[in-house]
């Protein structure tokens, strides 16, 4: 039987050619342009985005010309293909699950897009993602909530799809590892984001 994590390397290397398509676009109801106006980027920032897929978010914060320095880690080699063309060298980018992240107090931000649902473990990525990041750091992770019984069949639907958390429980696991001056709010119809600092 296969991993969570071989389910999504299938998953996400098929789809990866249509994932910038209109369909996928307008089903995510969290556009990375929408998503930056909320997180105010500071200059010079180093920025991890867990699960980059194909570089989108990427993509717009170099639009930012703020001097970032760009990191990526995606599970799918056909997804980091095409954020590798779209980013053209601008962000350092690496096949490696959040499971396996090993720096420490190298990033002043943490990113997690729609992305939460497929980890392996919520809680090895929640730990790694604070030792990752610098003193006062902010982790932010945007993820879709649909209430308790679309979740379920959400999560019984959608390949790899490890777990569906509500806001409450997003919250729960930011307090569990220690982060700080939590705030959520809804994006869009039915994601919410959440943010913590280190």
């Amino acid at each position: 039987m296969k991993t969570i994590e071989q389910r999504n390397k299938i998953f996400f290397d098929k789809i990866a050619r249509i994932y910038d398509s209109f369909l996928f676009r307008s089903l995510n109801k969290s556009p990375p342009e929408k998503i930056i106006k909320l997180i105010k980027v500071k200059e010079n920032s180093k920025i991890l985005d867990a699960g980059c897929g194909t570089g989108s978010l990427l993509y717009q914060l170099l639009q930012q010309k703020k001097n970032l320095k760009l990191f990526g880690i995606d599970i799918s080699p056909e997804m980091l293909k095409i954020a590798m063309q779209k980013l053209k060298g601008n962000a350092n980018l690496m096949q490696m699950p959040v499971e396996k992240i090993k720096d420490k107090g190298k990033f002043d931000y943490i990113l997690s897009i729609n992305a939460f649902h497929h980890y392996s473990s919520h809680e090895k990525a929640m730990k790694n993602f604070y030792r990752a990041l610098k003193k006062n750091g902010r982790i932010m992770v945007v993820d879709f909530d649909f209430g308790f019984l679309l979740n379920k069949i959400f999560h019984w639907l959608e390949p790899g799809n490890n777990k569906m958390h509500s806001a409450f429980q997003i919250k729960e696991l930011f307090e569990a590892n220690e982060f700080k001056d939590i705030r959520q709010e809804k994006i869009g119809w039915f994601s919410v984001l959440s943010i913590g600092r280190k």
